[in-house]
């Protein structure tokens, strides 16, 4: 069985693909759900509701890999550890978990360069820059997720993953699994910011 956690609009055939955004929920709704457009783009029929904070998403050690990208840094810095204890258990002995979350320390070298306070809020993704007045525009704050609650650097991420007990951790790149199924849900653009430097990428198993 593969996992992919917050897999957005990106599902692969081979994949269970869960979201835990209500959207992808309310556009499932029969004949109501088809009227409601609520982000700019439908989710895919393949995308199945899950919140991996809340408990495992499968009986324990039935997953052979796991994919989650740019997804963890969306959660409060504690559900981010309770989400990571719970793809552990999902995940089978030798299993593998690769993940990706926006680098911290590459985006402060940018601001170190530019000395651009707006751009630097735009590139960490936790400012507020406009107050959305109309419904749809609310509804997209409520439901769309898109802001980061926590940033995360090399160090910080690999010592959490060390506290959940992964192991066999390294940095990953692109393509560099060697396990043909994570082709269909890995996009080389999510391991690099629009400047090309390198986002913060593990590979790991239990």
């Amino acid at each position: 069985m593969n996992i992919h956690i917050g897999c957005a609009y990106t599902v692969g055939k081979s994949w269970k693909n869960y979201d835990c955004t209500p959207t992808s929920r309310i556009e499932k709704i029969p004949i109501i759900g088809k009227f409601i457009n609520i982000n700019e783009k439908r989710f895919p029929k393949e995308v199945m509701y899950g919140d991996i904070v809340k408990g495992p998403l499968t009986e324990p050690e039935q997953a052979e890999n796991i994919y989650c990208s740019h997804t963890l840094e969306h959660l409060p810095l504690e559900s981010m550890r309770k989400a990571l204890v719970n793809i552990q258990i999902m995940l089978k002995k030798n299993g593998t978990f690769r993940l990706i979350v926006p680098s911290l320390s590459n985006r402060v070298k940018k601001y170190q360069n530019d000395h651009d306070a707006h751009k630097f809020i735009e590139l960490i993704s936790m400012g507020k820059k406009t107050e959305q007045r109309s419904i749809i525009g609310k509804l997209r704050n409520i439901f769309g997720n898109t802001a980061h609650c926590w940033m995360y650097d090399d160090k910080s991420m690999l010592m959490e993953l060390k506290k959940a007990n992964f192991t066999n951790v390294r940095k990953c790149q692109f393509g560099d699994s060697n396990i043909s199924v994570f082709s269909e849900v890995e996009e080389e653009s999510r391991f690099h910011q629009h400047g090309g430097d390198p986002e913060v990428a593990f590979q790991c198993s239990k």
